[in-house]
């Protein structure tokens, strides 16, 4: 056989022998049980179970009865047997001025991001506003008038638009400012006497309503479809009580401007009944703006014209008003409220129902396979982590938003990097949980600065109630302490007067205070614009020395002293960015780490002309 035919012989048997069919088949049945494998651990997800450890609400149902209705289960839990009884402040606004739902709303384009400003059918809503008052919604208001009568804001907004104020439109819009932050007469502002005459009434009816033992405000919403942050009323609630507060604070400093200065106490805690029904409203933007409102009314000074001081009876009666407040709706509170709403929207993008808002913010999460019932689950864990302030880990996505680990802990955040590590976005377990991390990433710190607001305002409380004790002493006595100011104004405080003396946001030991009086003060003349209280960095020890800080030091940390801030003898604060400060008039206002360091001596030695 020659080599030719040989070769021929030997291709044609390997051509022919038998193929190995079954290597093949068994490739192809591991390559299966892999992908059936990955798929059940990498993208399978199980359809929304309703359980308290995911939906956390129970019901009711949605009329498909596929989904929780979180709108009404909120309703169910937050509205009070007094919702629809003249026990319920709000519902006597309604009855006397209408449902004040404004008629136009914003509306996002999805592809540009673009807000635009757009008209609606608002007469649904107010139907259900006045259906959930129980009040006929074909009465008219017994109040006259347009609401910018009421409103001092706007009605100085509309001055400014009118054509014989065209050329002074700046000097008129000033006035928004100056009729809320100082004392004021109609020949200081003589185009404020149309507002002064008929916003009365309403600020009468404002200062009964808010007196009452309840204040809620229905929620409203289009159907059942509305995506839940678009129900239409919670948020145009918040600006509406914003405004109610300047206009009650407009018409106090006129008050004491004019030396009606019962009229102002009255207006005053009005202004404080507002901030705290805002702040049971339900929403962290709600309990901030009530925040923001009991700001105005620890501002206004009651004895911020010296033409006309306050009595001694009049600060006692301020004072005891202050003390019977109802208390301002709880962080924690606040918290439990927006569990709903963010469970709800979570479910919104998992049916495809949510806002154009929440789409644009979420889509890059959504667009992976997730489980919803372990995104709504872990969703809840970090929520009880915030509530309890107990430590949970928090590992955030490292894809859109955060490269962190972050530790939510009692006091705030705590981040570590982390390098890029993929393989929890293989598996759909830990791919859903790092997803909600990255949402929490978001939230939290937002969450955590609102507790920070909220021991703000206690300061501020305790700063008000030094101030006026301090005034107190100075109408028994004829001047203000000489020794220690903190032990000669105990009698004034009650009981627990050591609770007035510590600022929640400085974490001090007991006996310790950082609040004191400023000393060695060169201008002998008081003023009302003087400040009398600050706070200072290093903590003082309560019945030791006299608790007076030296006018020459009373000045803000810079980059430039040459030392630490910790280490730093000054004014200062663990508020950020500012201290709070009680003046000779009775105000408290926070001033800012940035204020010029002359206006700031202006203000310490009372040659201040107006307050910050």
């Amino acid at each position: 056989m020659s080599q030719d035919q040989a070769q021929e012989v030997l291709e044609s048997a390997v051509k022919n022998q038998p193929k190995k069919r079954g290597c093949r088949r068994g490739c192809l049945i591991w390559f299966l049980i892999f992908a059936a494998v990955y798929y059940w651990v990498g993208c399978h997800s199980t359809p929304l179970r309703v359980s308290k450890e995911t939906t956390y609400a129970l019901g009711p149902m949605t009329s498909d009865g596929k989904r929780i209705d979180y709108f009404r289960a909120m309703e169910k839990e937050y509205y009070p047997p007094e919702m629809q009884t003249d026990d319920n402040g709000y519902r006597l606004i309604v009855k006397a001025c209408g449902d004040m739902i404004e008629r136009e709303k914003l509306v996002v384009d999805p592809k540009t991001g673009e807000t635009t400003t757009v008209t609606f059918d608002s007469e649904p809503l107010r139907v259900q506003v006045y259906e959930k008052l129980g009040l006929n919604p074909n009465e008219k208001p017994t109040l006259d008038g347009e609401q910018r009568i009421w409103s001092a804001m706007k009605y100085i907004q509309e001055l400014s638009c009118r054509e014989e104020h065209k050329d002074e439109r700046g000097q008129v819009l000033d006035m928004q400012g100056g009729v809320t932050r100082s004392p004021w007469t109609l020949e200081t502002y003589p185009l404020m006497k149309e507002w002064i005459e008929k916003a009365d009434p309403f600020v009468d009816l404002l200062g009964e309503s808010v007196r009452k033992p309840t204040f809620r405000i229905p929620l409203t919403r289009e159907d059942e479809n509305t995506p839940i942050f678009e129900a239409c009323l919670p948020l145009g609630a918040t600006s509406m009580m914003r405004d109610w507060g300047r206009s009650a604070a407009a018409r106090a400093q006129y008050r004491i401007g004019t030396g009606d200065i019962d009229g102002a106490i009255y207006d005053i805690v009005t202004i404080f009944h507002i901030a705290r029904h805002s702040s049971k409203q339900g929403t962290f933007v709600s309990v901030l703006v009530g925040f923001s409102i009991d700001d105005f009314a620890r501002g206004i000074g009651i004895a911020g014209n010296p033409e006309c001081p306050p009595t001694k009876e009049q600060i006692e009666r301020f004072v005891t008003e202050i003390n019977t407040l109802p208390p301002h709706g709880t962080i924690n509170e606040v918290i439990e409220a927006e569990r709903y709403y963010s469970l709800a929207a979570m479910q919104d993008m998992y049916w495809g129902t949510a806002s154009t808002v929440q789409s644009g913010l979420l889509w890059p999460y959504f667009y992976m396979t997730i489980d919803i019932n372990i995104f709504m689950a872990r969703a809840n864990k970090i929520y009880d982590a915030l509530i309890n302030e107990t430590p949970l880990e928090v590992k955030s996505l490292p894809l859109f938003y955060s490269h962190d680990i972050a530790m939510i802990t009692t006091f705030g955040e705590k981040k570590r990097k982390v390098s890029w590590n993929p393989l929890p976005l293989l598996f759909v377990r830990s791919r859903t949980n790092r997803i909600m991390d990255s949402l929490a990433s978001l939230f939290v710190p937002a969450m955590q600065a609102s507790r920070e607001a909220e021991r703000r305002v206690i300061c501020a409380g305790n700063l008000q109630r030094l101030t006026l004790a301090l005034l107190l002493y100075e109408k028994d006595n004829g001047q203000l302490p000489e020794g220690d100011w903190r032990e000669a104004i105990r009698p004034y405080l009650g009981d627990d007067a050591d609770r007035y003396f510590q600022c929640p946001t400085h974490g001090l030991a007991q006996g310790e205070t950082t609040y004191a009086m400023i000393g060695n003060v060169p201008n002998a003349e008081p003023s009302p614009n003087q400040i009398l209280l600050v706070e200072v960095f290093q903590p003082q020890k309560l019945g030791e020395g006299d608790g007076r800080f030296p006018f020459d030091k009373a000045k803000f940390w810079s980059k430039n002293d040459g030392h630490r801030p910790d280490d730093f003898d000054g004014l200062g604060s663990y508020h950020p960015g500012s201290i709070g400060a009680g003046f000779r008039n009775g105000a408290v206002r926070f001033i800012t780490e940035s204020t010029n360091p002359d206006e700031l001596q202006k203000l310490l030695d009372g040659t201040a002309t107006k307050l910050p």
